[in-house]
């Protein structure tokens, strides 16, 4: 029997047949109840072990982005900066020749601004770029802006 049958037992007290059987139907409810609630435990331990991974994960990630955001970027990509946020309609070849560099490094050091979210295009038939406000905020904090 249930919960409700061994205590009615155990402290003599009889029932008669209709509350018997609601009685018994209480204890059916009851230990379905409790099925169900260790499944739920049960699931939410599986969950919560799915989960922990995943959120060291997001922790990782947001570290990284925040390290991206602020580490240092090399002399030439942060001069290149300088002058985007200074002449926005510099073309892009203007901007190479300026630092007398070739196409794949001056790119480069385009990718890297565009990558950190430092610039962006201005202008798609010259190709210049602007700095964003996270780029010129960069250049203010170093006293270069």
């Amino acid at each position: 029997m249930g919960k409700f049958a061994d205590f009615f037992r155990e402290q003599s007290i009889t029932l008669d047949g209709q509350k018997k059987v609601k009685m018994l139907s209480l204890d059916r409810e009851f230990e379905e109840m409790k099925a169900e609630r260790d499944r739920l435990k049960t699931e939410n331990l599986h969950l919560r072990a799915q989960v922990e991974p995943l959120q060291r994960d997001v922790d990782r990630l947001k570290e990284r982005v925040e390290q991206n955001k602020t580490s240092e970027l090399d002399e030439l990509t942060e001069k290149m900066l300088q002058v985007i946020a200074n002449n926005p309609e510099l073309s892009k070849d203007e901007l190479f020749s300026h630092f007398n560099l070739s196409e794949a490094k001056g790119d480069y050091h385009l990718d890297i601004l565009r990558g950190k979210k430092f610039a962006l295009y201005a202008n798609y038939l010259t190709h210049s770029h602007r700095a964003t406000a996270d780029g010129r905020a960069y250049l203010a904090k170093r006293g270069k802006l």
